[in-house]
């Protein structure tokens, strides 16, 4: 019998999945994103507050931030290659324990007083280490853990992406700046117990993520790399989403590498204030993940796309001038939305149009491309700082994006979309 409206006969339209009804697994998975991620916002406030506690030069604070950077350059292809041969659940969890360990050595050296830089640095790299088998293994485990649809796969995105403004961006930078007043140490004890939490629940997903054996075969590991890098730029609008990526993440952490001075010294924030400030983009965050499947259902996923970039650059430039805090608020908000936009958009594209036995060597291909390039953001940003002041870099953040949306405009267009994944025509929510 069709189930309708009551009193109208007209059919009930079909109800949307919610999180518990995605997939079995799917649970598991984001219930895991959720408190780990909101173990890196409490650290997202703590260590640049840290930082900024053990220098105040411009320079030294983005190094951290640069070190921590590195590994996406060193072993995301690696990494990526591993994806498509270990079982990918496992990867995950070990990677937290390693990431919890290492986060509670921070929290021991801080309560001890032994903190310095180059701890900063060192702990900072080791975790991006397993930060990248990590990644390539969870973008890799998505698209199988929602039996591969599309649709699925962008509505789990969209819920990954609205749980990480939720609680690392909107929960944790003010719970780390909170407890970072009360002792240093506690913001990296919350981290480590997060990781701990992370993996516990990801021990409990029952499916099967290893990749057949007789898809992958027995190909050496820099062999099977190339494959991937060579799969990747084959295919117009996944080449031109990771050029434009990478430069995106250049771009964003030109501004985020010292946005903790730029928080104190130009709108003389505390401590709490700057934890505020990066948690207040969170609402355009979540609200750009609430409707970023309404944006494509108007204008189709490479307008979306395009309209993402422009408001980040736009964000980028009111950040710039802004007078005071309400501005920079403001901007923070508007740049959220950009993000999430984006992010839903170019992560389903990737999933939905890569087979699954090269997600991981595509991702780490991918990733070594957009998280390659932060180190280089975050260093631009500290030279910019250093030598024409701290807005500088905001200046320069929005120019880099506004060009990136007219070099989108030329390559990711709607034709090549829908040749990767077939899309709806625009027009029909």
């Amino acid at each position: 019998m069709t189930d309708t409206i009551p009193g109208t006969g007209t059919p009930r339209p079909p109800r949307r999945p919610g999180a518990l009804s995605l997939a079995p697994d799917f649970p598991m998975l984001w219930g895991a994103s959720a408190v780990s991620l909101l173990g890196n916002g409490i650290s997202s406030a703590a260590l640049p507050l840290l930082a900024a506690t053990l220098s105040t030069d411009p320079m030294v604070v983005a190094s951290v931030v640069v070190v921590g950077r590195l590994p996406w350059l060193l072993f995301a292809l690696p990494a990526g290659a591993m994806a498509d041969r270990w079982d990918r659940k496992r990867a995950m969890w070990l990677a937290d324990l390693v990431r919890a360990a290492l986060t509670g050595v921070l929290a021991v050296a801080v309560a001890a007083g032994f903190a310095s830089i180059g701890l900063l640095m060192a702990v900072g790299f080791l975790i991006a280490v397993a930060d990248t088998v990590f990644d390539s293994s969870n973008t890799a485990v998505l698209p199988k853990v929602v039996s591969g649809d599309p649709d699925r796969i962008r509505r789990a995105n969209s819920w990954l992406v609205g749980t990480r403004t939720t609680v690392e961006s909107f929960a944790g930078p003010p719970l780390g700046g909170l407890l970072f007043g009360f002792s240093r140490a506690l913001p990296f004890v919350g981290d480590a117990l997060s990781f701990l939490l992370s993996a516990a629940l990801l021990r409990r997903m029952r499916g099967d993520y290893h990749v057949s054996r007789n898809v992958y075969g027995e190909t050496g590991l820099w062999r099977a790399v190339a494959e991937g890098c060579s799969w990747l730029w084959r295919q117009p609008v996944l080449r031109s989403i990771t050029a434009v990526a990478g430069l995106f993440n250049v771009a964003c952490l030109a501004q985020t590498a010292i946005f903790v001075l730029f928080a104190q010294q130009e709108l003389g924030l505390g401590a709490f204030g700057f934890s505020l400030l990066l948690a207040v983009g969170s609402f355009g965050s979540l609200f750009g993940a609430a409707q970023a499947g309404r944006l494509n259902a108007w204008f189709g996923t490479a307008v979306s796309l395009r309209l993402a970039l422009v408001a980040a650059g736009a964000a980028c430039l009111v950040t710039a001038v802004a007078p005071d805090a309400w501005t920079a608020g403001a901007a923070e908000v508007l740049a959220g939305f950009a993000a999430a936009i984006w992010n839903v958009n170019q992560m389903s594209l990737r999933q939905s149009g890569t087979p699954d036995h090269l997600l991981g060597r595509v991702t780490g291909a991918h990733r070594l491309v957009t998280y390659g390039g932060m180190p280089f953001g975050a260093l631009l940003g500290g030279l910019l700082a250093s030598a024409a002041g701290l807005r500088a870099s905001f200046v320069v953040a929005g120019a880099i994006m506004l060009a990136l949306a007219v070099f989108a405009a030329a390559t990711i267009t709607r034709s090549r979309v829908t040749e990767l994944v077939g899309e709806p025509a625009a027009g029909r929510g």
